[in-house]
């Protein structure tokens, strides 16, 4: 390049200049232009150098960035009022169907949507998810009365007190725990069927406490082990046929079913609470592994009809999703706080 400008140079002075005092002074300019030139070009070229390491590392580090996740949304407490004429619902769309005091209790009635009082010697009660039937202990009475709050009737099956009782999901039959065995009764037949267990073979916790399984076909009891004089753990879960009372298996679930409605619907998780963890700590865990995929704190818990999991703590109910991550909140209005309430769906 610098070769090409010294001859352009050359000629262009021998061109312009007559004299030799021109062709001097040209000479001396046309110098000046060339070292110029020079200068701008060997600029331009560092410059390129440098942007052609430059923008590949820039371009890079832009696409290695990635933007940092967003703290996920703490969801917001909603504060719900409580109308004794209007059904509460709870997050989840849960609607709320009995609520006892230490004297009374109020159960929602199917005909006008309002909660109204069970009389005074009517105990414990335990509502059924379709709102149609609640089961009580009534003052005086051995077993268990269930009250049709559509028709008005009651019917007293021939059975002992029970030392637990659940509905199942659809409210049709209500299971009954005795230390021999189970019960399950169907109201709207009127009919019951009890079933001894070896509990010899299939040992139980100081008090015998079967749950629905998942489906409403299988029932479940949590199998006790003690070595010396060790706290009792449970190793298992049997799971009987609910129509004949034959053992079916054992599940690898090392924890109580935390109550009601513990099972999901489709089965795949069951909300158990471990021993000897709190009596509060409740663990979502895989029904076929035992594997524990959540953990949250609530005094009761159970899941509803979208696999969601309903619990309160304290003053609070809390949705959950299958892994425990939270999903709604709703802080009870004060005519409910201290109360002992039934949610169904």
């Amino acid at each position: 390049m610098i070769d090409d400008l010294l001859r352009a140079a050359v000629r262009d002075l021998a061109d312009e200049s007559g004299t030799p005092s021109g062709l001097a002074a040209g000479a001396l300019a046309r110098g000046r232009r060339i070292r110029r030139n020079r200068r701008a070009a060997t600029a331009a070229a560092a410059l390129a150098a440098v942007l052609a390491v430059t923008v590949p590392f820039v371009a890079r580090h832009d696409r290695d960035v990635r933007p940092e996740p967003l703290p996920a949304a703490t969801p917001t407490v909603v504060r719900p009022s409580f109308d004794p004429a209007e059904v509460f619902v709870a997050p989840g769309g849960a609607r709320l169907l009995s609520i006892e005091e230490r004297r009374t209790t109020r159960v929602l009635d199917p005909h006008t949507g309002r909660y109204r009082d069970l009389p005074d010697r009517d105990l414990a009660p335990v509502m059924s998810p379709d709102e149609r039937h609640v089961a009580v202990h009534r003052a005086g009475e051995e077993g268990v009365r269930i009250l049709d709050l559509k028709t008005g009737d009651h019917w007293r099956p021939p059975v002992s007190t029970p030392a637990y009782l659940t509905w199942s999901d659809d409210g049709s039959r209500l299971l009954l725990s005795h230390n021999d065995g189970f019960t399950v009764l169907d109201p709207a037949a009127r009919r019951s069927r009890t079933h001894q267990v070896d509990l010899g073979r299939l040992p139980c916790l100081d008090h015998c406490r079967f749950t629905w399984h998942a489906g409403n076909t299988r029932v479940a009891l949590p199998q006790a082990w003690a070595r010396n004089d060790e706290e009792q753990r449970i190793s298992g879960l049997a799971v009987f046929d609910a129509a004949s009372g034959e053992f079916l298996r054992n599940v690898p679930i090392k924890g109580i079913p935390a109550g009601p409605n513990a099972w999901s619907p489709d089965g795949r998780l069951v909300l158990v609470r471990l021993m000897p963890q709190s009596a509060d700590q409740v663990t979502i865990v895989e029904a076929e592994s035992g594997r524990a995929v959540g953990h949250f704190t609530a005094v009761w818990s159970r899941f509803l009809g979208d696999s969601t999991v309903l619990a309160q703590n304290a003053g609070i109910l809390t949705r959950y999703d299958g892994d425990a991550t939270v999903l709604d909140k709703a802080e009870l209005p004060a005519e409910l706080t201290g109360r002992l309430l039934t949610f169904g769906f």
